[in-house]
């Protein structure tokens, strides 16, 4: 039972900071999210200071674009204006909007489609976690196929009859979520609770715990030929 996997996954859920980036770049309201990890790709650090125009042009494109967006201006940040108001609310944004352990990550394609980040939430619970490096090659988390796959460091669980709290349950081959409890039922088929991203529905779905119930339908039994169980 890996409670200390459950634990970061709670606290990544319930970070407003994270999660509220998730929403908007699985949205498209901004071409980045917020992870606590630096060794991804296309992170982004907070700028060591920010007080006047200079350190503004001093500043990477990335940097910008994420302090432009926090700000509520655009992604590119073509409309920002060298005056004393646009650069108090970039001077804001960068003081309360981005915290020093946190960075910037652009992982957006070009198309029209949402963003999904289940592995993402999986990826950054993980970090927090154990400081591992969920991640392939190119420094991305593993998507859920390639955990479906065994491309990962984690261990496929032979049976649901072993499956634990911390455990990481592949729904088929496109999404993924972490265990947060096991529910032992007297009647109906035993089921879980867990927590992720990627679900669509609304920015409240982000980090929250969904559990086996009446009416999920089987989603969340453990007994599901659509389920695959991996341990860290």
């Amino acid at each position: 039972m890996n409670l200390l996997l459950v634990e970061a996954a709670k606290k990544l859920g319930t970070d407003k900071e994270i999660m509220d980036s998730y929403w908007a770049y699985h949205e498209r309201e901004q071409n980045w999210f917020f992870s606590p990890n630096p060794n991804l790709n296309q992170a982004s650090r907070r700028p060591a200071s920010f007080d006047n125009w200079s350190s503004w042009d001093r500043l990477s494109t990335k940097q910008k674009m994420t302090l432009s967006t926090l700000a509520g201006f655009k992604n590119d940040a073509t409309d920002i204006k060298r005056n004393k108001n646009h650069f108090s609310k970039l001077r804001e944004a960068y003081i309360s909007k981005w915290r020093t352990d946190l960075y910037s990550i652009f992982w957006a394609n070009d198309s029209n489609e949402k963003l999904w980040l289940c592995n993402v939430f999986v990826g950054d619970a993980i970090y927090l976690c154990n400081g591992k490096n969920f991640t392939s090659g190119n420094n991305h988390y593993y998507d859920p196929k390639q955990i479906y796959n065994g491309q990962s460091f984690l261990k496929k669980r032979n049976s649901f009859k072993n499956v634990q709290a911390g455990d990481i349950c592949v729904f088929g081959t496109s999404h993924v979520e972490i265990i947060t409890k096991i529910h032992k039922n007297w009647i109906a088929d035993d089921g879980f609770c867990s927590i992720g991203a990627g679900r669509g529905g609304n920015r409240d779905d982000m980090g929250l715990i969904k559990c086996d119930s009446f009416f999920s339908f089987g989603k969340r039994e453990l007994d599901n030929d659509n389920h695959t169980y991996f341990q860290i």
